[in-house]
């Protein structure tokens, strides 16, 4: 009874677009970072400079924190830094994360900032929660995340030459270290189940792994702009349609009006989160049966995914600011998870 509740009330909070959190303007969530390919050319500069490795609370110590301060027109749009550590068998490595803003305004709320809260308290969590022998599956940079922050094992945590076709990600090649060619297999295999048919890669993640670790599974909703990424790895080019819709005073009007749009655009399919004075919607095509059924779609809060999870696979942890990062427990068909929480 009481998932049954949870899972109603997970539905009708992404119906309501959850409008807690941060506010991030559109020309911000386009950069390359979390860009598809119309938005790996967004003509920004940038600047790097050291910061105090000691001002990051994390599982391991940074050695090195370096901030990358992209502007456009002289104007700071976003920043991002590297921490670069050691690990507990003193193999040296990266983690990107997200900084607040170094000249923050009323008008751009600062999201990148409220990124890292959501990472430090998932993070937490997976601290708390999982076992120390825990393997966690995610896109790479999300796996430097939780290994910098949690200190668990990411299956994956470095980039291939792939990544750096963006021309903003190319600026921070040389701070971070890339895959070697067995990590870069990894690339290729995450990008494949990420974007396959959800019960063909949920088997085969099954049989790559078995029972010997409790395995978990990180997404987030900036994943859906990084399916060009996944595809030069090698995964199916998924396609998704985008709206930015302007807020209004109106909630249930605004809440129809993106109903109606996603009806128009495919089949009702759509995941929405509030960035500031608009909202940015996604929505599955038309007869989409390669997107609605992705592993990536089923495990973000689409509307038809919170529904209905994979089967023996457990919502453990999901964030506030619309569900925007979420923690699975992928199971065998034994006892439930305990909750991530």
């Amino acid at each position: 009874m009481l998932a049954h509740i949870k899972k109603v009330l997970l539905i009708l909070l992404s119906g309501a677009l959850l409008l807690a959190g941060g506010v991030l303007v559109y020309q911000q969530i386009k950069f390359a970072f979390f860009a598809d390919k119309q938005g790996r050319d967004v003509p920004l500069t940038v600047k790097q400079a050291q910061e105090k490795a000691s001002d990051v609370q994390a599982a391991f110590s940074a050695d090195a924190l370096n901030r990358y301060t992209f502007l456009q027109n002289d104007k700071e749009v976003f920043s991002l830094l590297i921490a670069n550590y050691q690990d507990t068998k003193a193999v040296k490595r990266n983690a990107i994360l997200f900084p607040p803003s170094l000249k923050p305004d009323s008008l751009n709320h600062d999201t990148t900032a409220l990124r890292q809260s959501i990472w430090q308290a998932a993070s937490k969590s997976i601290q708390q929660h999982t076992p120390v022998d825990a393997l966690i599956l995610s896109w790479w940079d999300d796996g430097q995340r939780v290994q910098f922050l949690s200190g668990r094992e990411a299956w994956l945590s470095k980039p291939a030459q792939e990544t750096f076709k963006s021309s903003l990600w190319e600026q921070l090649q040389g701070n971070l270290l890339l895959a070697s060619s067995d990590e870069h297999a990894r690339l290729t295999q995450m990008a494949r189940w990420l974007t396959m048919d959800s019960e063909k890669a949920l088997a085969e993640i099954r049989a790559t792994f078995g029972t010997k670790r409790p395995l978990y599974l990180v997404v987030n909703n900036d994943l859906l702009m990084r399916v060009s990424e996944m595809a030069d790895y090698g995964g199916a080019p998924l396609t998704f349609n985008t709206k930015a819709i302007q807020a209004r005073e109106n909630l249930h009007g605004d809440i129809s009006q993106i109903r109606r749009w996603a009806n128009e655009t495919g089949e009702g399919n759509y995941l929405v989160q509030k960035e500031g004075t608009y909202y940015r919607a996604w929505s599955t095509p038309k007869k989409s049966k390669a997107e609605d059924n992705s592993l990536l779609v089923r495990l973000l809060p689409f509307v038809d995914s919170l529904k209905k999870l994979p089967e023996n696979v457990d919502l453990v942890y999901q964030s506030h600011w619309g569900g925007y990062l979420s923690i699975y427990k992928i199971e065998f068909g034994g006892l439930p998870s305990e909750s991530v929480r």
